[in-house]
């Protein structure tokens, strides 16, 4: 029994060749669909499997191996006569002292010495400054001097003129008396006794007497005027250069004074400073005597840990025998950076510390000028903790400033024809849409541990391969790994 079917119209009609070829074509395209879904199943099977990752603006980080050397932070410096030979140092930096412990012992005979002749030094030192401080004065003899000389020429000039006024009115009284007598004879009467004529040519006799008398007198007053004018010109002219005398004696008693005051400021400011050595000498006295009295040992000023020593057996003694510190002293880390590390170390930068059993932080708080040859010093203070002055391992991570294009490291790659990354893109292709990888080539900016700033042909949507389980090459189809699978 057939089974009847339900076929178009068309298809009843049709030429049963024509059917064939169509039921033929038909086979094909379905056996050329198995086959592509198997290839394309075989593909994916193959395909490297690839971890994609976009840019990402931030900055690199790097790590910094330093090395370092911790040391005790201050220290007060305790002082010792210098000069003296040592002769010995029972102690070492690092060793933790106390009180009265002796710290180095001196030549007993050069001891003595030193104080003899810090004894005889400090006495001249204050001799000089009791000198210094005493001043001195101008002297005031010459102006003196020319002041009793003026002095005298105005009594002179004085004299001088009372002596010609004496004379001068004596002349003048002897030339009224000498005009009375020239008056009394015009007004005398004649001679009774004698005749008219003789009468009359006595009494023109004794008129022109007297007329000659008074011209007399008055020729003598004129003499006494002017040579009494003379004498007081002659006076005063000798006073006015014995006055000028006694000025310029003055003027230079001032200057002498200005000068005198002036050197007297300049011996009070020796003086002060001679004082303050004569204290300065007295008081290193003291330090020689004191050290004489302990014999010749000296002790730690109080206790805590010796940080510097100057002493040395054999030699002599600065000024300065060195550094103690307190028990609670800080320490403080020194690190040398080469150039291209100062580069990158700030302040504020932390660096990490370990020394044996200590490790802490501490922020850089200074940096040193660069030597010749560009090294710089990085300081900080160190934390708490069992720190020892020695050497110590340093690291540091330096950070770049902000950049646009940051990746894994692992992403960059290199080869002969320079430096490049693989980016995913999604391609048409006979098996369908697919991740096909291209090359971009870069430029590395920055490169850190873990990440590296680069520019070239990407932002920040462009998907680039960091791992891959297969090595893989531009053109290459992959598989994109699903974390969330």
């Amino acid at each position: 029994m057939r089974l009847a079917l339900n076929l178009p119209d068309w298809i009843r009609q049709s030429d049963p060749r024509q059917l064939r070829r169509l039921g033929n074509l038909g086979k094909f395209f379905g056996a050329l669909l198995l086959i592509t879904l198997i290839a394309r199943g075989t593909s994916g099977a193959t395909m490297p499997v690839v971890t994609l990752q976009a840019p990402t603006s931030g900055s690199v980080e790097r790590s910094l191996q330093l090395d370092g050397t911790v040391s005790y932070a201050g220290g007060e410096p305790f002082t010792v006569p210098s000069g003296l030979p040592v002769t010995g140092v029972p102690v070492q930096v690092g060793q933790q002292v106390k009180a009265g412990d002796v710290l180095a012992t001196f030549d007993a005979a050069e001891l003595d010495r030193a104080v003899a002749a810090k004894r005889a030094e400090l006495q001249q030192m204050e001799v000089q400054a009791a000198q210094q401080a005493q001043g001195d004065t101008a002297d005031p003899y010459n102006a003196q001097l020319a002041q009793d000389q003026l002095e005298r020429a105005y009594e002179n000039t004085q004299k001088t003129y009372a002596d010609g006024q004496e004379s001068v009115d004596r002349m003048r009284q002897k030339r009224n008396e000498a005009a009375q007598d020239l008056e009394n004879a015009r007004n005398a009467p004649l001679d009774e006794s004698l005749s008219q004529a003789e009468a009359e040519a006595q009494k023109q006799a004794n008129i022109q007497a007297a007329t000659q008398a008074l011209e007399a007198a008055e020729e003598a007053l004129y003499q006494a005027e002017k040579a009494a004018k003379s004498a007081n010109d002659a006076a005063l002219s000798a006073a006015q250069s014995v006055e000028d005398t006694r000025n310029s004696a003055l003027h230079a008693l001032e200057k002498e004074e200005e000068t005198v005051a002036k050197q007297n400021e300049l011996n009070q400011a020796a003086a002060a400073v001679s004082e303050a050595s004569a204290a300065t000498l007295q008081a290193q006295l003291d330090a020689l005597l004191a050290l004489q009295q302990a014999g010749a040992c000296y002790t730690a000023p109080k206790g805590g840990t010796l940080v510097q020593l100057a002493l040395k057996v054999g030699e002599a003694s600065p000024a300065v025998g060195g550094l103690l510190a307190g028990e609670d002293a800080d320490f403080t880390l020194s690190a040398v950076l080469n150039k291209n590390q100062a580069a990158e170390i700030t302040v504020g930068t932390v660096l990490h510390v370990n020394q044996n059993k200590s490790s802490g932080d501490a922020a850089v708080q200074h940096l040193s000028e660069a030597d010749a040859n560009g090294q710089v010093t990085a300081t900080a203070t160190l934390p708490e903790g069992a720190w020892a002055a020695g050497s110590a391992r340093v690291s540091a991570t330096a950070q770049s400033g902000r950049q646009d294009l940051v990746l894994p490291v692992q992403a960059v790659r290199h080869d002969a024809e320079g430096t490049f990354v693989l980016a995913a893109e999604a391609q048409n292709t006979v098996l369908g849409l697919q991740n096909v990888l291209v090359r971009l080539p870069v430029t590395v900016l920055e490169e850190g541990d873990t990440t590296v700033s680069v520019s070239g042909p990407l932002d920040t949507t462009t998907q680039v391969v960091v791992t891959s389980d297969k090595s893989v090459q531009a053109g290459d189809r992959v598989r994109i790994r699903d974390d969330n699978a």
